[in-house]
């Protein structure tokens, strides 16, 4: 079989395994297992899930604590829009479990991107599609940075979010009752 066509200059397994499994699914493979530990490789395959096989499958952990997870109810469950966002959504918020957002884990950016709005979304699909990052995808992105960090806010200007965080740690200071140095004067 000529499998020239999978050649590929990524050192990476993880775009290597997607690779491959387009592959299988263009030549008519009915059901597909994709085994990773990585969780890079299960948010690629559920970016590319629409075409792949409807029996796609991602095997991950270690040992006897690997899990089968059906890919088919987690993108049905997402939506199109946010399947194909989720590559940037992962990049923006930090890899695997480690955020890249002073005291926001992510799961805070999930529920972030749960509640944000279809421009939000659309940036994430763009982001990193092209070297420029357009003025509609970095004001969308920025509205995320706002609402991860003051929930259900209407300001879209992480300075201006940055400022209400910086004189409502202030107020909070003021009340605070004088530390004992302080009744010792």
């Amino acid at each position: 079989m000529d499998v020239q066509h999978l050649h590929s200059s990524q050192e990476e397994a993880d775009t290597r395994i997607i690779l491959h499994s387009l592959d299988a699914a263009r030549r008519r493979a009915t059901e597909l297992y994709i085994q990773s530990p990585d969780t890079d490789v299960f948010v690629l395959v559920i970016r590319r899930y629409h075409q792949l096989c409807r029996d796609t499958y991602f095997i991950t952990g270690v040992g006897n604590k690997k899990r089968l997870i059906p890919l088919g109810p987690i993108v049905h469950a997402l939506g199109a829009e946010k399947a194909a966002a989720l590559p940037g959504f992962y990049a923006f918020s930090g890899a695997d479990v480690t955020g890249r957002f002073a005291g926001k884990g992510k799961l805070n950016c999930w529920k972030a991107l749960s509640r944000c709005s279809e421009e939000v979304v659309s940036a994430f699909t763009t982001l990193g599609t092209s070297e420029e990052l357009s003025a509609n995808t970095e004001s969308a992105i920025e509205a995320i940075v706002c609402q991860l960090y003051e929930s259900g806010t209407t300001v879209v200007d992480a300075g201006d979010v940055r400022w209400n965080l910086f004189t409502k740690k202030q107020l909070e200071a003021q009340k605070l009752p004088p530390t004992r140095a302080a009744r010792e004067k």
